[in-house]
């Protein structure tokens, strides 16, 4: 007859007590509510095995612990912490004797194992109408909660959207925070740990007092992979889930193209071995491959390590006093800081249960003990020549930095979805480059190269948080703008294709190349109800106004006539370039729309005609400029009435009298003398906007 284990637990999910009484031979669990009664009970001595956690308070776990290894010093104690609090709760407890610690959400597998090993005894195998039952019961529970949760996650979407708008009230953002734990601790409870983790994430993000309106884009980002993460059934709490996927398997030496070596040198490794020894050794080994590598031999060290050095890999032990190699391995794999960095384990134990422990626990490879300095340095090479590799590419264009086509329509999607619960506009914007298959043939592969990454740059400077910008494929990219019509929407892209034809690109023969791009646009709703659809219509008309040969923006359902006027804050025509440059910056960085002209017949061309290319509220003007000098300008200006719609402001270096009636009877409102005061002039250009608007 086994003998019997007595084991105390408080603050455990009932289904992980179960669990314990089920699978651990011989275990009688007593479980318990509050602390004094647990630490009565501890102080009997009866009990072999005490499991704490982190849901109970820190003084409440260290007063049951001391009474029982006071009453019986052979009592093992172990305690579950959270892994988003582990680094604080590890620090707090550090004082008390614990035996092992365990990471919630917890791999029930792993911590029935190292339980059974701690009170010495063995864990029963499952049975199947027990696993059936609890699988039944936790579908039947979820099926209840579902509705509750995706309604708490409705109310962090209109937080994202106040904070897009930057009005997130304190009150809604006090919600956003705790309906986010709520779903955290849901998920955690039904078995979506991914959901968890994002959950977690986000209510980190509301509780910050420094969240700004950029986060809102990030959360919205969010808020689409936790609807997705909490698809599909339930999870039963016994069974044991890796984080990922699916285990990594051992890259087997030889095989493949090889590692690529140019990444190697000034590689950053942590180890993490209670052995020092082993630590020194592979510092020393390591280091004449110019890799540098931070030795801890205390795993309490494992989240400060983590956060100074960043490493390129991880290397850890697999059986540590306290905490276990799989179990800091699983803190990494769950969180999205590092879950993408390779985890290679060294290991005296390398019999098929420790190596499926080892994977289970998301580890990519294994060497076992004694190793062989060849084949470790072979192992670390291939997983870091496959970083890039695993970091998903097919998220991230690589040239244009921007998202793909699919992770672009997720986002999107998610946006109309709240634009159909709110009946705000959205518009979906074509962008794509004129003529580029053109530029390989006649300036190189390069050139080509060159353009989409400038413009993968351009984009996202240009648009709003909130505003979803990706690249489609070719030459294409898909803009989703929030809260915007589609005439809106074209005036910015027009904007857009105005800033690409003033670029100009080097081809590898040193030629000057400059290229142009067409638009088209459609709305949510008015053109279609899907993101396909919308892309769909807006790149017809775009390809109808290339066909009448306008290179600039069309919009869905309306005549094409011609280009659109492009309507900015201010128009800067001076020649002196370092002034313009600090000017358009003092007024972008103020959010105004600003156009600059270094000649007066650039400026002329653009500002007047039938359709002007752009039009101002605000001209600032110099005088003593190329080409057509600042009263003719202005001369022209007032001829076809510009001045009435737009307010003019001299920049000159005259001061005289004459020269200022001149400006103001042509229809200047202001005369600026250089050199003058930015802010002043700020201040000038913000009271006329006033008094325009």
């Amino acid at each position: 007859m086994a003998e019997a284990v007595g084991v105390l637990v408080a603050g455990l999910p009932a289904e992980i007590v179960r669990e314990i009484g089920l699978r651990i031979r011989g275990a009688t669990v007593t479980e318990f509510e509050n602390a004094q009664q647990m630490g009565r009970a501890a102080s009997q001595g009866e009990a072999k095995l005490v499991i704490l956690s982190d849901t109970l308070p820190a003084a409440d776990a260290i007063y049951v612990a001391r009474r029982a290894r006071d009453a019986n010093d052979a009592v093992r104690i172990a305690f579950i912490i959270s892994m988003a609090q582990a680094e604080a709760a590890l620090h707090a407890l550090r004082e008390i004797s614990v035996d092992t610690f365990f990471f919630s959400p917890v791999d029930v597998e792993e911590m029935l194992r190292e339980l059974a090993k701690m009170c010495k005894s063995e864990v029963l195998a499952p049975q199947a109408s027990h696993v059936e039952n609890i699988a039944a019961a936790v579908a039947g529970a979820w099926d209840r909660a579902r509705a509750s949760t995706l309604a708490k996650i409705d109310v962090l979407d209109d937080a994202a959207i106040a904070l897009l708008d930057d009005s997130l009230a304190p009150e809604l953002k006090k919600t956003a925070q705790a309906e986010s734990q709520s779903v955290a601790d849901l998920a955690t409870k039904f078995g979506f740990h991914r959901g968890s983790g994002i959950a977690r994430e986000i209510a980190e993000k509301f509780s910050s007092d420094s969240i700004t309106r950029v986060d809102g884009v990030a959360i919205s980002e969010q808020l689409l992979a936790l609807r997705t993460a909490l698809e599909g059934p339930p999870q039963p709490p016994a069974e044991a889930k890796t984080p990922r996927d699916g285990p990594a398997r051992p890259s087997p030496s030889g095989t493949g193209a090889g590692p690529d070596h140019s990444g190697i040198d000034g590689a950053r490794i942590l180890v993490v071995d209670d052995d020092a020894q082993i630590t020194r050794a592979l510092t020393t080994m390591l280091g004449r491959r110019k890799i540098n590598v931070t030795g801890i031999n205390d795993p309490f060290q494992f989240w400060s390590a983590l956060d100074e050095t960043k490493p390129s890999l991880i290397m850890l032990d697999l059986e540590m006093p306290k905490i276990s190699g799989t179990e800091l391995c699983r803190v990494v794999r769950n969180d999205r800081r590092w879950s993408e960095i390779p985890v290679l384990f060294l290991t005296g134990h390398t019999d098929p249960e420790s190596i499926r422990r080892v994977f289970a626990a998301g580890a990519d490879d294994y060497v076992g003990k004694p190793f062989v300095a060849a084949e470790l340095t072979m192992r670390i090479e291939t997983r870091l020549s496959g970083v890039k590799a695993r970091r998903g590419p097919v998220d991230t264009d690589p040239v244009t930095g921007l998202p793909t086509g699919g992770r672009t329509t997720e986002i999107i999607e998610r946006f109309l979805r709240l634009a159909r619960r709110k009946s705000d506009p959205y518009s979906i914007a074509v962008l794509e480059v004129d003529a580029f298959t053109g530029l390989a043939e006649s300036y190189g592969r390069s050139i080509s190269d060159r353009v989409l990454r400038a413009i993968g740059e351009l984009l996202p400077r240009s648009f709003r948080g909130e505003d979803v910008v990706g690249w489609w494929g070719g030459a294409e990219f898909l803009v989703g703008m929030y809260g915007s019509s589609k005439e809106h929407a074209a005036i910015k892209l027009n904007q857009i294709c105005t800033k690409v034809a003033e670029q100009s690109f080097l081809a590898d023969d040193g030629r000057e190349v400059k290229v142009q791009c067409s638009g088209g646009v459609a709305q949510y709703q008015t053109d279609g109800d899907t993101v396909n659809a919308l892309r769909q219509k807006a790149a017809e008309v775009l390809h109808q106004v290339r066909e009448v040969g306008v290179n600039r923006v069309g919009i869905s359902g309306m005549q094409i006539a011609g280009p659109l006027t492009r309507r900015v804050d201010v128009a800067i025509v001076d020649d002196d370039v370092a002034l313009v440059a600090m000017l358009r910056h003092a007024m972008e960085s103020r959010n105004l729309r600003v156009a600059t002209y270094a000649d007066g017949e650039t400026a002329v061309a653009a500002l007047t005609g039938h359709t002007p290319e752009v039009q101002a509220t605000v001209i600032l003007l110099g005088v003593d400029i190329p080409a057509l000098n600042g009263l003719d300008v202005l001369r022209r200006l007032k001829a076809v009435e510009v001045t009435r719609s737009s307010s003019v402001v001299m920049l000159t270096s005259r001061t005289g009298e004459r020269d200022v009636l001149a400006a103001l009877e042509l229809g200047a409102t202001d005369h600026i003398a250089k050199p003058f005061s930015v802010p002043v002039l700020m201040h000038k250009v913000r009271m006329v906007l006033r008094q325009s608007s």
